[in-house]
This record gives C-alpha cells, sequence and structure tokens, in this order.
C-alpha cells in the first residue's frame, strides 16, 4: 500500500497503489486533507491505476473528500478505475457521486 500526493499547478494529484482499506484510512485522510489545504489547488485527481482491493472505508474517505472538495469549490475526478474497482462503485451507486474517467 502506498499513497502519495503531488502538486502540478492548480491540480493536486492523489495516487492510491495497493490494498485500500480499514488501515489505510487514516493516510487516505491525510492525503486527502493535504490536498484541499493547498490554496492555489482547484481540482483534485485521485488515481486508482494501482489499487487492487477498496473497501468501504476508503469509499467512505473519497465520499468525504467529494463532499468538501465540493464545499470549496473544487472539482474532484477518479482516474483509471479499472473494472474491479468501478464495479464496487457500481454496485454500491457510488458511481452517480463522482467524475470518473
Amino acid at each position: 500500500m502506498s499513497i502519495t500526493v503531488s502538486f502540478h499547478g492548480s491540480i493536486a494529484h492523489i495516487i492510491l497503489s495497493g490494498g485500500m482499506d480499514y488501515s489505510t484510512q487514516d493516510e487516505i485522510r491525510e492525503a486527502n486533507s493535504k490536498a484541499l489545504s493547498a490554496e492555489h489547488v482547484r481540482e483534485i485527481h485521485v488515481n486508482l491505476a494501482d489499487v487492487t482491493f477498496m473497501d468501504s472505508s476508503c469509499i467512505r474517505a473519497l465520499v468525504a473528500l467529494q463532499k468538501q472538495a465540493d464545499e470549496r469549490g473544487m472539482t474532484l475526478v477518479l482516474l483509471n478505475c479499472h473494472d474491479p474497482i468501478r464495479d464496487i462503485f457500481e454496485i454500491g451507486g457510488f458511481d452517480a457521486m463522482f467524475t470518473i474517467r
């Protein structure tokens, strides 16, 4: 599992890799906070290309990130969401809450 945050212009990039579960929720919240607190950021991209597993605690963290981004006038985009992870979003109805590319 790894979580990195980087900034490129007005975009914050959060890159998740490995299994995302209850044990990683604090790191996800820290990454979310870092991206949200940067004054120059207008858009947050969460790259899911290397995520092998995602449980409900990670989805909750992403829902909270979406809400906080909306409150700050930021756009949140989930990138590279491969089929097994996309299925999790679709089954739970979360795909309607997020912009997924």
